[in-house]
């Protein structure tokens, strides 16, 4: 998987690597018209955050993508309160955050190359994935959105038509995305994300990948995983070749980065889709734009690695 990023870094002017990053292995196949990228992302604009740059590799070498937003981040307090200039959002108010964020992801998702065929909603609970991963194995009960006062996605959003808010049909729907997409790669948020939402995604991509494993006798997909929550990392550096994403200094230290350069009209796309997250933009704007930089950041997942390279999937 290493030698992916490792020998398209070779051919990209300004490679800046941390020293975590100089003591990686290079290893595994290259990116080419056969690579099927799938992201998980937990929330409309993760997707561009974390790897904006790599879904515009993977379009551009001929290869496929899909972005799968496993919310609408619509319970977001302070992004509705500022989108409707209220201190007291009603259901209906959250209810529509989450469909302009959804237009929003769409938009982001037209700027890197994606259709909109590209892209699936799984419209599951904004703040609610935490407590469908930690009632996984206890509780059928569905969960009931605090914001939305829904129990279930949204009727257009569902792939099981009776697909309620709970961790087990969650899973479900993902394996089904899998196994229709079949992807040679795959990108999602790490363990190690201290927002609820994202370091859940990550438990739930994993399951899902081992079930779908279970089923599937060939090699799985190599996985990756990209940082956005992690105390007040990123520095609010801007954007541009000139400032490179660099791992957090007090982040774990047995953790493999990789730091994927971009090039200039790789990062100036990426700058144009994080805009389109405007109702984002309103509420933490420098944020957003700290990862719009001249690389990106991953975590190699180790212990998937080894898994897909014996061909089989283990819990």
């Amino acid at each position: 998987m290493l030698r992916i990023f490792w020998l398209l870094c070779l051919f990209v002017p300004g490679v800046i690597l941390s020293p975590a990053v100089r003591s990686a292995h290079a290893s595994g196949p290259l990116i080419s018209y056969e690579t099927r990228l799938m992201v998980f992302s937990p929330h409309p604009d993760d997707e561009t955050l974390g790897v904006g740059g790599l879904i515009q590799r993977v379009l551009s070498a001929g290869g496929k993508v899909e972005v799968v937003f496993m919310t609408d981040g619509e319970g977001y307090a302070g992004g509705v309160e500022k989108e409707d200039h209220t201190s007291h959002p009603t259901v209906k108010d959250y209810r529509d955050y989450g469909a302009l964020r959804r237009s929003e992801a769409l938009k982001a998702a037209a700027t890197l190359g994606l259709r909109s065929q590209d892209v699936s909603f799984l419209g599951f609970p904004d703040d609610g994935l935490y407590y469908l991963r930690t009632t996984f194995f206890r509780s059928r009960l569905s969960f009931l959105s605090p914001a939305t006062m829904e129990n279930r996605p949204p009727k257009s959003e569902r792939i099981i038509p009776d697909a309620t808010y709970t961790g087990r049909e969650l899973l479900k729907e993902m394996e089904r995305l899998l196994a229709r997409f079949r992807p040679t790669l795959l990108a999602t948020t790490p363990a190690l994300d201290w927002h609820p939402d994202h370091n859940s995604t990550y438990f739930f991509v994993k399951k899902a990948l081992v079930y779908w494993q279970s089923k599937n006798p060939k090699p799985g997909p190599e996985l990756i995983t990209f940082l956005i929550h992690f105390g007040k990392w990123p520095p609010p550096q801007g954007s541009g070749a000139d400032s490179p994403l660099e791992p957090p200094p007090y982040s774990p230290g047995n953790i493999r980065w990789l730091s994927f350069p971009l090039t200039p009209r790789e990062v100036e796309i990426k700058r144009k889709a994080i805009l389109e997250y405007r109702s984002q933009m309103l509420v933490m704007g420098s944020y957003l734009m700290s990862f719009a930089r001249g690389n990106e950041l991953y975590m190699l997942d180790k212990g998937r690695r080894q898994k897909s390279r014996a061909g089989r999937a283990q819990k």
